[in-house]
């Protein structure tokens, strides 16, 4: 054993860096496990994660007039009632125009195939005389392999239906327990901190979170709302059939930035094409589809959200791809408001400030050394 202090030190610091790189091997680890978990169980952990979600948006609206003059269950129970109400009467609304535009696909596509047919002549015939080359090189036809049938779209729809009704009566249920319960709930979290000022920041992070959450949701709502009625009006006007329901597939579509308005112009582009004989007229759907899109984008967006929601664009389209890769549509659909929670939350802690810099999109991020110019 040596005396030496520079030795014990030079000891001391090689073991703190041995252990600081074991826990952050064990929190890499740690979050590897927990995202491949909620990969396996998506249809038990999505559900849930959309709960806590909509419960931070329907929250402030518990504490609002009527609703808090009322027991927590009863206005827990309205306020489910009310969404499942609203999802049953706009299912049964597009019900009928979704059934006959899905009838019309069989002879859409065969419609398709008929424009094009002129096109894919010659893609078909240098097919089939590289078929040919192929056999003579291999000195005759490829042998027919044995496939195992696999079950029918009815059994697979049926098997997907069940599965999204089991996620859809969890999110329901959860829902209403976490906003019947979420007072009680939130004392709790805050009663865990041992420290008054964990306390506080605990308090501070939940109401956060809760009003950013709910701002940025409730105001996506009303533009994707608006958006929908100025596509569906324009949709209207130019001819095509059950504009409405194209309106109300622009602003659900919108819910998912980026990925949402390519997926609206390709449908309304498909759409056009097969109602309108004339080519500049089966493309002014799409057009106008991005014309609209462009001007929420660029314009209505930034003007009623200001500074305060802006998110870096690059995080939130990785934030898509992930979650949508996670969890599919559902998981596109959350992509953003999960962002806008991490971002509130890390704002508040010390620790992870850095990582929303990295996340706030707003000119000159973290400017202020103090973290004062951060989202509160």
């Amino acid at each position: 054993m040596t005396d030496d202090p520079d030795t014990e030190r030079s000891g001391g610091r090689g073991l703190r860096a041995r252990v600081l790189r074991a826990e952050t091997s064990l929190a890499v680890l740690a979050v590897l496990a927990v995202l491949y978990t909620a990969f396996l169980a998506q249809n038990l952990v999505a559900p849930i994660v959309a709960a806590v979600v909509a419960s931070f948006i329907f929250m402030p609206l518990m504490r609002a007039i009527p609703f808090r003059f009322l027991p927590d269950a009863a206005s827990a129970a309205i306020i489910v009632a009310l969404i499942v109400g609203a999802l049953a009467g706009a299912a049964w609304a597009l019900a009928e125009p979704a059934a006959k535009w899905t009838g019309r696909i069989p002879a859409a596509l065969e419609q398709i195939e008929r424009k094009s047919s002129e096109i894919s002549k010659p893609v078909e015939a240098m097919r089939k005389a590289s078929k040919q080359v192929e056999e003579i090189t291999n000195g005759g036809p490829e042998p027919q392999a044995v496939v195992m049938k696999e079950p029918g779209l009815i059994e697979q729809a049926m098997e997907a239906a069940g599965q999204k009704g089991a996620s859809f009566l969890i999110f329901i249920v959860l829902l209403y327990f976490l906003l019947a319960t979420g007072e009680l709930l939130r004392d709790r979290i805050i009663r865990s901190a041992k420290r008054l000022t964990d306390k506080e920041k605990a308090r501070r992070i939940l109401r956060s979170m809760e009003r950013e959450i709910s701002t940025y949701l409730l105001s996506i709502s009303l533009i994707n709302a608006g958006l929908g009625v100025a596509i569906g009006t324009s949709l209207w006007a130019i001819g095509l059939p059950n504009a409405a329901l194209w309106g109300v597939a622009a602003a659900l579509l919108n819910f998912v930035p980026y990925a949402g308005a390519a997926a609206g112009m390709i449908l309304t582009g498909f759409v056009g094409f097969i109602v309108f004989d004339d080519l500049g007229q089966a493309l002014m759907a799409p057009a106008i589809y991005f014309f609209w899109n462009l001007i929420e984008s660029q314009f209505v967006t930034p003007s009623i959200l200001g500074r305060r929601h802006t998110l870096n664009a690059a995080v939130v389209f990785l934030s898509i791809v992930f979650w949508g890769w996670m969890w599919g549509v559902i998981g596109a659909v959350l992509a953003v408001p999960i962002l806008v929670m991490m971002n509130t939350c890390f704002a508040q802690i010390e620790g992870l400030r850095k990582f929303s810099i990295f996340i706030d999109g707003r000119p000159l991020p973290g400017q202020d050394p103090t973290g004062s110019n951060l989202p509160e």
